[in-house]
């Protein structure tokens, strides 16, 4: 067992050896250059860096490992890799060359310069590196360095292009008669070199030889009666020849083919020399679109604009000019001189003027303080047209930004329980100033009284609902002695009139998951009430239980009449009939006030259209309390802005059954109240009778469609002391069964009401609207 044990470690370390030896850095290499030929170069990469981290000295891997980063467009890394090479190996050219070409590639035209010199000095016949670093060096601007290698280019070969090279760095260096009679060996080389041509007409110009330029031009045009780039060159050639119609011409052929921003420079040029400013000013903007940061374009540009009295838009520009050149200090006296002018341009007379947007002044001029009030915090904006350098209000300074025209503002200004007005100062950049004095007129400090109407609340505070619905309506009333600025309910901008005391206010609000509600108000002069209000789910189930389903009640509320008497019983009768209602499976009331024809009408046809549509509401009842007329053989409830003497000024019952013949449809079960005299027989069809199987439990009622009406029958005006609504009430309150029938309770109505000595009430079921023989159940809770 001993040998056998012996003879397994050595097959083992045998095994280990022969692992060893097959990962060798030739092996990686060569599975590296493979997988580079299959063009798997991320492969490629790992299996030569394997290779050199075996052998760090393995010079062939980094050069291909330098390749396979250069197809995966890491230059960086590459470049990295050729310097490794060239250590290794420092008189090979080639990882010069391809080291610079990369860092040529990468903008670093200073260490590429440096790569492109070594390879140079390792041969000056190197024609690729010639060309490259002549790239190089016209972007470093080394002229001088540049001229030599121009010139190994020329003892290398000489071609069109390499004189052209060489004479480049000899108009480079201002030698101008030295470049041009290179550039008349280039194009001796190739006659048609359109190179050759621009550059040796743009060396004549220099030269001041222009018609000789003009010549050259027209020569090369001759061989390439299409070179943008001649054309360009003679636009320069004409522009010095003061022929700026010419030049115009030209480089406009030009720009028809290519679009670049010192083409444009150049049109504008031509076009600011013909007095055409617009024009200039338009081929400026072009320019700037390419290329936004330059400032020449937009200090030329505002010139334009000066000169076509554009002055605003030369303010702009003059103001850009300065916030390009910040930081640079080449452009800062370009930068004070554009500001000069833009505030120079800018300059008026206007004075500033003070608006205060915090408080709501009285007549312009007077500012309401509460009375206790020592101090007063005012905020607004100032309106001029210039920068804004001081806003004072009394002793005190303003926070403002100065930067901003039409600046907002904010003062505290104290110590007004010994003055009673308060002096603005107001100056801005060209020292206009204005002064504006407001006066000091104190104001009481008792803070609003809400009351809640609707959903009702108890004297503690404590809301009971009867729904699990997340919205409710909710309705009240701000009691104060001055107007009411806001009103909020959780947050919430409720609805009333700013402009009305003591207003009524209303929302609709999400209770969902809270227990409380809170509204606040605030008055004209800051004081501020905050209620909270308790919600009370107990009776909730209540009206998720009722077999009549979701049930409304609709209560119009006319009392203040423009031109019938005012009353106060329909005040009266809907608080009585709220309160009756109270202890029945109503899931909401909605409560109109004084409503004129057009809200009468815009309420019936779309608002009340859409809760029966959007709110799933089964059964409503719609209560009218206020002056009726009846103008045989119609009826009419009377707007609040309805006339004594005008028939087409009251609300028809008909328009009423009209407007509601598009959502019946949707109900279950409506039931019409109208407690006004002289509405007549409405518009009942047909009287119901009988109170036979009038019982909860009568399934066939409630599930059958009615649509009934029950109204006052006389023929005199309203009263404030209505004995319909009082029996009515009455009976609901007395109730001691599970429901009650409606036709119950107008038994009982009519009984007090023709006991009285009134003629008898008229029920009866609403013509044209669809009834199935059913009726409408008040069911208690």
């Amino acid at each position: 067992m001993y040998k056998r044990r012996n003879s397994s470690i050595g097959v083992l370390f045998l095994l280990i050896s022969l692992c060893v030896n097959a990962q060798s850095p030739k092996k990686y290499f060569s599975l590296a250059e493979k997988l580079f030929e299959a063009n798997n170069y991320n492969e490629a990469l790992t299996n030569f860096s394997k290779a050199i981290e075996l052998d760090p000295k393995y010079e062939k891997a980094y050069v291909s490992r330098a390749l396979c980063y250069e197809k995966l467009n890491k230059k960086t890394e590459a470049v990295e890799d050729y310097r490794k090479a060239i250590l290794l190996s420092p008189k090979e050219k080639e990882y010069y060359y391809h080291g610079g070409r990369l860092l040529s590639n990468l903008e670093n035209w200073k260490e590429a310069d440096q790569m492109f010199r070594k390879a140079l000095e390792r041969d000056k016949g190197y024609e690729e590196v010639i060309t490259e670093e002549i790239k190089v060096l016209h972007k470093t601007k080394d002229y001088t360095y540049g001229l030599q290698v121009s010139q190994m280019g020329l003892d290398v070969k000489k071609t069109a292009t390499s004189y052209y090279n060489h004479a480049v760095m000899q108009d480079s260096l201002k030698n101008y008669v030295e470049a041009e009679k290179e550039y008349k060996n280039s194009k001796y080389y190739d006659s048609k070199f359109m190179p050759a041509y621009v550059g040796l007409a743009l060396v004549q110009v220099k030269l001041n030889k222009i018609n000789d330029a003009v010549t050259t031009c027209e020569t090369a045009l001759t061989k390439d009666a299409n070179s943008v780039d001649v054309f360009e060159a003679r636009s320069y050639v004409y522009a010095a020849k003061n022929d700026y119609q010419n030049a115009l011409n030209d480089i406009s052929k030009v720009l028809v083919s290519k679009q670049s921003a010192p083409l444009y420079k150049a049109r504008a040029g031509f076009y600011t020399k013909l007095g055409q400013s617009q024009n200039a000013a338009n081929d400026y903007s072009q320019a700037i679109k390419l290329n936004d940061k330059d400032v020449e374009s937009y200090l030329k540009r505002a010139e334009a604009f000066e000169q076509a009295q554009n002055m605003k838009a030369a303010v702009a520009d003059y103001n850009k000019v300065a916030a390009l050149s910040v930081g640079n200090s080449k452009a800062e006296l370009i930068a004070l001189d554009a500001k000069k002018k833009a505030f120079d341009l800018s300059r008026e007379t206007n004075k500033p003027e003070i608006v205060i947007t915090s408080h709501k002044l009285i007549n312009d001029r007077y500012i309401k303080l509460p009375g206790d009030k020592d101090e007063l915090i005012i905020s607004g904006y100032v309106n001029d047209a210039s920068f804004i350098t001081s806003i004072q209000a009394n002793t005190a300074y303003a926070n403002f930004s100065k930067d901003s025209l039409n600046p907002r503002f904010t003062v505290k200004v104290g110590g007004l329980n010994k003055i009673n007005e308060i002096a603005f100062i107001t100056t801005d950049v060209y020292n206009n100033v204005q002064n504006m004095t407001f006066k000091v007129e104190r104001t009481e400090v008792n803070k609003p009284v809400i009351t809640l109407e609707v959903p009702s609340a108890s004297s503690d505070g404590e809301i009971f609902l009867d729904s699990n619905n997340p919205d409710i309506y909710v309705q009240g009333r701000i009691k104060d002695e001055s107007l009411i600025e806001s009103i909020y309910i959780d947050g919430v901008a409720a609805s009333f009139s700013p402009t009305a005391n003591n207003p009524d206010f209303t929302s609709q609000i999400t209770i969902a998951n809270k227990n409380k509600i809170s509204i606040t108000a605030k008055d004209v002069y800051g004081n501020e009430t905050k209620q909270d209000f308790t919600l009370n789910r107990s009776g909730a189930e209540a009206a998720a239980n009722n077999p009549m389903g979701n049930t409304w009640v609709i209560f119009i509320e006319n009392s203040k009449y423009q031109s019938f008497s005012s009353l106060d019983g329909p005040a009266k009768d809907v608080t009585t009939m709220k309160a009756a209602l109270a202890n029945y499976k109503i899931s909401k009331i909605l409560h109109k006030k004084d409503m004129t024809k057009t809200e009468m009408e815009k309420f019936f046809s779309i608002e009340l259209r859409d809760n029966v549509k959007n709110q799933n509401i089964s059964s409503m009842v719609i209560w009218y309390a206020g002056h009726g007329k009846f103008v045989s053989p119609t009826g009419y409830w009377v707007p609040v802005d309805g006339k004594t003497d005008d028939e087409f000024s009251y609300f028809g019952i008909n328009n009423l059954k009209a407007a509601m013949q598009a959502y019946s449809s949707k109900l279950k079960h409506l039931l019409v109240i109208t407690d006004a005299c002289e509405s007549g027989p409405s518009f009942l069809m047909a009287m119901r009778g009988g109170e036979d199987n009038l019982r909860c439990e009568n399934n066939d009622l409630i599930k059958s469609k009615s649509a009934q009406v029950f109204t006052s029958a006389g023929y005199e005006l309203a009263t404030d002391n209505s004995q319909f609504t009082k029996t009515f009430a009455s009976t609901l309150n007395n109730n001691t069964d599970a429901c009650i029938a409606v036709e119950k309770i107008v038994k009982k109505v009519t009984g007090a009401v023709v006991q009285a000595g009134n003629q008898a009430p008229k029920f009866g079921k609403i013509k044209d609207l669809e009834d199935e023989g059913g009726t409408f159940f008040f069911m208690k809770k």
